[in-house]
């Protein structure tokens, strides 16, 4: 029987959005700073090498709406929830000290990895499950199964917990200032992704 090749084409967008901030610590000007934003990923498998023009525009188009979403996010996330998410980087260029805004797209992103785990985990879980009980013979036995599944489980709570113990970290050094500013994030870069509907 022959075997099928396929071929992931896909494509990404991005953008930069300038920002600058006042450092809590050294009160100096960071300068001009850009956050380097991308957006999903455009993804088209086909049986082909080559894709037609027409799925390569659909792709772009795709990776383009994939942009604007994030775009959004970050631009509501900023300016109705106070949430700056990674991308601006909150490390001062002059004194190297952390700022107190940095911590809130920590707190967004807590999450992410551990779930990010335990759906991994799932997953591996489920088709265990699925060769185990599809399976003539003992290839697949039930402890392990459910040993991966217990795996993934204390890796996502590590995460959590590693997680959260870097968010206190950055709180307690950034609380020393007193001091609270926010970015200064010129969003007239990104107006046109702004106001695009999709």
């Amino acid at each position: 029987m022959a075997v099928r090749s396929y071929y992931k084409h896909s494509r990404v967008k991005d953008t930069r959005i300038p920002y600058s901030f006042e450092c809590e610590s050294c009160k100096q000007n960071s300068g001009n700073l850009q956050a380097h934003i991308v957006g999903a990923e455009a993804v088209h498998n086909s049986n082909f090498r080559e894709i037609s023009d027409d799925r390569a525009e659909k792709l772009e188009k795709q990776a383009y709406n994939f942009l604007v979403v994030k775009v959004k996010e970050v631009y509501k996330d900023a300016t109705e929830k106070g949430i700056y998410c990674t991308e601006f980087k909150d490390e001062c260029p002059h004194c190297h000290k952390s700022q107190s805004w940095g911590v809130s797209g920590l707190k967004k992103n807590r999450f992410d990895t551990p779930i990010t785990i335990l759906c991994v985990g799932a997953i591996m879980f489920i088709v265990g499950l699925v060769l185990h009980f599809l399976s003539d013979t003992t290839d697949v036995p039930l402890p392990i199964v459910f040993g991966a599944l217990g795996l993934a489980v204390i890796c996502a709570i590590i995460s959590f917990i590693w997680n959260t113990i870097k968010i206190n970290m950055k709180i307690k050094a950034t609380s020393a200032s007193g001091t609270k500013n926010v970015p200064n994030i010129d969003w007239d870069k990104v107006q046109g992704l702004l106001n695009e509907q999709i």
